[in-house]
């Protein structure tokens, strides 16, 4: 589907230069292409999720090899970064000092102080979703999914956090560009096809030689080491730009700007309007109980296809029993009403502005954020220390965090008890 969106649009652009049209025909066809693009990159995020969660493969190794060449790294992002940042917020659903969500949200300036009323979150909405905030947004993504952060509670406590390795990445994707394009506009092809050979080949050597304290230290510890991942970014990345050159160079067309305006800018537009669209309503204005932390949303095709992609509207499910793939959950719920402390307490959002049916027997996502449907405070904290199985952690390290989820339940139930005494007087 991308490559058909993108492959019509850049078609179109060529057939209307070559009959004469008017440029100016190429402004609705972009913007269209924009929005499809960045609704099908939030499918390839889906995926990245469900390989972070082992639910592609059956095989550990296949799941990170493919959630990182085919899903992570084309979002210029890694599998290993958002991984540890998702499975976090799982453990830790709704945590404000521990869930990365929560604080990624709060850094972009994206975290809402719900309950809010209709009126109020449009308003702030419209704020929110401005071209210049979901830049932020985005560079709090590449801060969490693609660098590493150091608000990650996996982070191991003993290791000194330094960006070393990226910033040396960075700096030869600079360098990279600027070569590979000196050598198009000299047509010189020999150089052209060395100089991202020995780039590649340079820095790979260079960072297999770095001391191993360079790089990001978790107590979840890869299949694949985190120097071997950054490696095959460097590789994926030169086979980028090296493409993109040798596109040009043969075709005489603009192929850098194609890939910085058909993928680059809806991935930091569009995308993140979804995202942003997604991520707010999932969790906020809920509690941190089992049952009560998230929603299952039944909206419109439109929505579900950009807004809900790939299971994401049954994440109430998800949250509940995170192995089982995307194509499944839509059976969960239909099991779990069986049981009455689900019927009673799972909470089913109809539509996202409007509701999907008449009459409405279930609030929309608008209302769920209001004051009637705030999160309840009496709702025991959970963590789920389940998303630790079959991971590569250490019995130390993962007694520890079980200790600190322990210790985070029993505060949060002083803090209850605290908040029902003074509400007595």
């Amino acid at each position: 589907m991308l490559a058909l969106v993108i492959g019509a649009t850049i078609g179109f652009y060529r057939f209307g230069a070559a009959a004469g049209w008017p440029i100016l025909w190429n402004i609705p066809v972009t913007l269209f292409a924009i929005v499809a693009v960045g609704a099908l990159q939030h499918h390839l995020a889906c995926l990245a999720h469900e390989a972070a969660h082992n639910t592609l493969f059956k095989s550990r190794y296949l799941n990170d090899l493919v959630g990182e060449w085919l899903c992570s790294f084309p979002m210029i992002s890694s599998n290993f970064h958002y991984g540890l940042h998702h499975l976090a917020h799982h453990q830790f659903v709704n945590d404000p000092e521990r869930d990365p969500d929560l604080s990624q949200l709060q850094q972009s300036g994206h975290k809402l102080n719900f309950p809010l009323l209709k009126q109020e979150l449009l308003q702030t909405w419209f704020k929110q979703l401005w071209l210049p905030n979901l830049l932020r947004y985005s560079r709090a993504r590449a801060e969490y999914d693609s660098i590493g952060t150091e608000k990650n509670p996996y982070i191991r406590k003993d290791w000194k956090p330094t960006n070393f390795p990226m910033h040396l990445w960075i700096a030869y994707l600079v360098l990279l560009t600027a070569s590979v394009t000196g050598c198009v506009f000299l047509e010189n092809t020999l150089l052209l096809a060395g100089v991202p050979v020995v780039g590649c080949l340079g820095l790979v050597t260079v960072l297999g030689f770095l001391p191993e304290e360079y790089y990001y230290q978790s107590r979840i510890r890869p299949l694949i080491s985190v120097r071997n991942l950054l490696q095959m970014r460097v590789v994926f990345m030169t086979l980028l730009i090296g493409g993109l050159a040798w596109a040009t160079f043969l075709t005489g067309q603009p192929w850098a700007v194609y890939f910085l305006l058909l993928w680059v800018f809806p991935l930091v537009s569009s995308f993140s309007f979804f995202m942003v669209l997604r991520q707010i309503v999932q969790h906020d204005n809920a509690d941190r109980g089992w049952l009560t932390n998230t929603r299952v949303f039944h909206c419109g095709r439109l929505f579900n296809f950009s807004v809900f992609p790939l299971g994401q509207d049954f994440h109430l499910p998800h949250h509940m029993f995170a192995t089982v793939p995307h194509y499944r959950l839509k059976e969960l719920p239909e099991t779990l009403l069986a049981y009455s402390e689900y019927q009673h307490k799972a909470r089913v959002v109809e539509g996202y502005f409007v509701p999907k049916n008449q009459p409405a027997t279930n609030p929309t996502v608008l209302e769920v954020l209001g004051p009637e449907y705030a999160s309840r405070e009496d709702e025991a904290v959970y963590i789920d220390n389940t998303v630790l199985d079959s991971r590569k952690v250490s019995q130390w390290d993962r007694a520890e965090l079980e200790r600190e989820g322990e210790r985070e339940i029993q505060r949060a139930r002083k803090n209850v008890v605290q908040d029902r005494f003074r509400a007595s007087g």
